[in-house]
C-alpha cells in the first residue's frame, strides 16, 4: 500500500512538472502588441505583454517599409526663415531588440526613431527641429511565438521636436 501511494506521489509530481514544461513552451500575448506614436519624440513604439516564454532571450523586430520624416529650420526667435522643409524618407527602417524574460514574461516597448538623414540648416543661428513623421508598412515579430503582426501606418505634424 506504501509503495502504491508513493508510486502515485511520484507520477503526480512528474505530471506537474510536465504542465509547467508545457506552459513555459507555449509564447503568447496577454496585451498588445499596441502601436502608438509620441509626439514629443516622433517614435513609432509598440508596447506589449508576452508569456509562456521560459527563459530564452526573445527578439523583437520593428520594420516600417517608408518612413518619411519632415524638418524645419528655425531662428533663434522660433520663426522659420523662407526655404521649404527638409523631407527624408527612409525605406526599410528598423529595430532589433532583444529581451530575456523574467519569470517567462516580458513586458517592454520598442520603438522606431526618427533619422535625421541629410537635413540640416544652412546659415548661423538656425536650428533644426523636426515637424512631422509618418510611418507605412510596419510590421512587428518576434521570434518567441514567430508570429508577424502588420500594424498600423501612423503620422502627424504640426510637431516641433528638437533641436537636432
Amino acid at each position: 500500500m506504501r509503495c502504491s501511494i508513493r508510486v502515485g506521489l511520484v507520477l503526480g509530481v512528474m505530471a506537474s512538472l510536465a504542465a509547467v514544461v508545457l506552459l513555459a513552451a507555449s509564447p503568447h500575448y496577454i496585451t498588445g502588441p499596441t502601436a502608438s506614436l509620441d509626439t514629443t519624440t516622433g517614435d513609432y513604439t509598440i508596447s506589449f505583454k508576452e508569456a509562456g516564454l521560459g527563459s530564452t532571450p526573445i527578439t523583437y523586430t520593428i520594420n516600417a517599409s517608408t518612413a518619411t520624416f519632415t524638418f524645419q529650420c528655425f531662428n533663434h526667435g522660433g520663426n522659420n526663415p523662407q526655404g521649404a522643409p527638409n523631407s527624408v524618407s527612409v525605406s526599410n527602417e528598423s529595430s532589433v531588440t532583444t529581451i530575456t524574460p523574467h519569470n517567462g514574461q516580458i513586458t517592454a516597448t520598442v520603438s522606431l526613431s526618427p533619422e535625421l538623414g541629410g537635413a540640416s540648416c544652412q546659415g548661423g543661428g538656425l536650428q533644426l527641429f523636426l515637424i512631422a513623421v509618418d510611418y507605412s508598412g510596419v510590421t512587428f515579430s518576434d521570434s518567441g511565438t514567430g508570429q508577424t503582426f502588420d500594424m498600423p501606418e501612423l503620422s502627424a505634424s504640426g510637431l516641433k521636436v528638437g533641436p537636432f
